[in-house]
């Protein structure tokens, strides 16, 4: 499949108008304007004032998102020109959202004196045309969502019980989400407009330098001779691109387009290689050190320093892709499916002879957050050691050309310019996704601020789980799945960390003898794992029917029936099920608590054992470990696993012993002769 392909895939996923001419024009500068802005404002600290820059951000995201994006996702008429009208909602959408950052101080004096009517009028209308960049750029079901809680802020006060909450009138209302940092420039537009942006123009500078498609020769330089190579080469590149990806569709389609027709050319059936990889591209998502930007919220609302983030999903997110690594190979013998020829792969050797430089930027990233960097500094600093590469590369490249292919001096600087402006231009566009979804997601937190619907929903869910920690978890679970579905990575983690982890958050509390406020001060690493629980279901929507937008992003290159396609995508991503469930029974896997080196030797034993059953769990969905199993034994394999993953040792030995007998059993050990 061709870079064409992939650009049409992308338009078909996110409904972007094909603009040409004047209009492709605009939009460029505009995009590369909006890029430019956050890196000047990123490499100088403290040049504008932060409100001032949360304002100036959500600013451009409006303007461009009614530029971009057209009113209809299926539109019948011409989208390579913008219409009159949306240049006009363009403009006043950018208007209200720059109108903070105008009038800041003038805004600050009026915060004790009170609102104009104009300032209400002003509020009112940014809110409306919020929710409406919104429903062009993300999904309807944010914007309903984000209308359904205004409702209930104006109208729960006649609720029943629990529900009800203090009466607000909707000039409270509107204020409440406009003009404080609960509301749209709440915690959520923050981060976006500091931290997430810088990355996903990161992401793009790597993505035009063309560290994609290294990061996709070098995972099929190691795995693609292997039984199920291409498939495993899929894992590993979604993997890697999962670092500087901030969408599980976006990273499905850009590595798919590329490793899924690979898979099916070696023998895998097309809703098998359809569901790799949207599996292991939502895997990307949960994957240090950006975790699709979800990690710099998850460090705000939790309290805790961003590389400790870090550090707690590492072990989780390895423990993910292990569980999709052996449900492909399990598929892969059970098919007999075997690799590519080594004569027709590179040498990992050679592809990192000539692609090293682009591995330099992870390496920054990852030293300086380490090293205490702020990640604003180690985003900069990251995106301008892609642009030294963006010039150098073709300069040495061209020198090791024969005289008669190599361009003039004209041609290369052309060629660094067009790829500089272009990563500033895509950086800028991906950028508003994310900018209108926290926007959207901050009207939810506000309400839920407002009226403290958070813990309400917490009580409720503690009087149905009659005290059980695991009812509480399920309960949890089916929330984040249905609060994810359909929606982008950072704002999924905004919305289910606001409604659904506060119920988990209680229930520890309690369990305390404390309330939630003095358990949240006193045991902020406690407080990790809800969050983390509700971020890795929110994730899984994307791969679980019936929204599951990865899933159907790879069967839309594979060719395949989405439904079976997405049903495969559960079956090989069955460890985001699994895990969370595991990091809230033993923290330790969070790095809780591993503080000598019994804890660690403990937590390796633990790893083994949940390893092997995942496995078996694996083998259980897949029908298959060496060769295909009996329905027996797929049945005993999956009660194996079980056993494996409970926290008591004895279960633990008796799940080890039969899929032990399992194993020997495909090897014919333990089969009569």
């Amino acid at each position: 499949m061709n870079e064409i392909d992939v650009t049409e895939l992308e338009k078909k996923f996110l409904h972007e108008r094909e603009l040409k001419g004047i209009y492709a024009i605009i939009v460029s500068i505009i995009a590369i304007v909006f890029s430019s802005f956050h890196i000047i404002n990123g490499s100088f600290t403290g040049l504008l004032q932060h409100d001032i820059v949360k304002s100036i951000h959500l600013a451009f995201a409006v303007g461009l998102s009614f530029l971009i994006f057209p009113l209809r996702k299926k539109v019948a008429k011409d989208t390579s020109k913008i219409p009159v009208i949306d240049f006009v909602l363009a403009a006043i959408g950018f208007y209200v959202a720059f109108y903070l950052a105008m009038n800041y101080g003038e805004i600050v004096f009026k915060a004790a004196t009170g609102y104009r009517i104009f300032d209400f009028i002003i509020a009112s209308l940014a809110i409306v045309f919020v929710l409406e960049a919104t429903r062009r750029v993300v999904n309807p079901a944010l914007v309903v969502v984000a209308l359904i809680f205004i409702i209930y802020a104006k109208y729960g006060a006649g609720l029943p019980g629990a529900l009800s909450h203090p009466n607000y009138t909707w000039k409270e209302i509107i204020e409440h989400l406009y003009y404080t940092k609960e509301g749209i420039f709440g915690t959520p537009i923050a981060v976006s407009s500091s931290f997430v942006v810088l990355f996903i123009i990161f992401g793009a500078f790597l993505e035009k330098s063309g560290a994609g498609r290294f990061f996709i020769d070098l995972a099929y330089s190691i795995t693609g001779w292997m039984v199920g190579g291409p498939a495993k080469a899929a894992v590993v590149s979604s993997a890697m691109m999962g670092t500087i990806s901030g969408s599980s569709v976006a990273n499905t389609v850009t590595t798919g387009a590329f490793t899924i027709p690979l898979m099916k050319r070696v023998g895998y059936k097309p809703e098998f290689a359809g569901a790799v990889e949207p599996a292991a591209s939502t895997g990307g998502q949960i994957m240090p050190p950006i975790m699709g930007a979800a990690a710099f919220i998850m460090a705000e609302f939790v309290g805790m320093p961003y590389i400790n983030i870090v550090y707690a999903a590492i072990i989780p997110a390895f423990l993910y892709f292990f569980g999709v690594f052996s449900a492909v190979d399990f598929e892969a013998r059970k098919e007999n499916l075997r690799g590519v020829p080594r004569s027709e792969l590179p040498h990992p050797l050679t592809v990192l002879k000539n692609g090293w430089f682009y591995l330099v930027p992870l390496f920054i990233i990852i030293y300086m957050l380490v090293n205490g960097y702020t990640p604003i500094l180690a985003a900069v600093y990251s995106i301008y050691s892609v642009i030294i590469i963006m010039i150098f590369e073709p300069i040495l490249k061209n020198r090791s050309l024969p005289p008669e292919k190599r361009m003039n001096s004209k041609q290369i600087l052309a060629l660094i310019v067009s790829r500089i402006l272009g990563a500033l231009e895509h950086g800028g566009r991906s950028a508003v996704t994310v900018a209108m979804a926290c926007a959207s997601a901050g009207i939810i937190v506000g309400v839920v601020t407002l009226t403290g619907l958070g813990f309400k929903i917490a009580a409720s869910a503690i009087i149905l789980s009659q005290g059980y920690l695991l009812i509480i978890l399920i309960i949890t679970m089916f929330v984040s799945l249905v609060l994810g579905m359909g929606v982008p990575t950072t704002a999924n983690y905004i919305i289910t960390s606001t409604i659904a982890a506060p119920a988990i958050i209680t229930f520890m509390a309690q369990g305390y003898g404390m309330t939630v406020r003095d358990f949240l001060d006193a045991y902020p690493e406690l407080v990790l794992p809800a969050h983390m629980f509700v971020f890795y279901f929110g994730v899984a929507a994307d791969l679980t029917p019936p929204v599951a937008l990865a899933a159907y992003a790879g069967s839309a290159i594979a060719g395949s029936d989405p439904w079976k396609t997405g049903i495969n995508a559960v079956k090989i991503g069955i460890g985001k099920y699994l895990v969370p469930y595991l990091f809230i029974f033993s923290p330790a896997l969070l790095l809780i608590g591993v503080n000598s080196s019994g804890d660690v030797v403990n937590l390796l034993l633990l790893l083994v054992t949940i390893m092997i059953g995942i496995m078996a769990i694996n083998a259980a969905t897949i029908g298959s470990v060496m060769k295909e199993l009996s329905k027996l034994q797929r049945l005993l394999s999956l009660v194996s696993g079980i056993l494996l993953l409970s926290p008591e040792p004895v279960m633990k030995l008796a799940g080890l012993i039969i899929f032990t007998a399992i194993f020997l059993n495909q090897y014919g050990i333990l089969s009569k002769r």
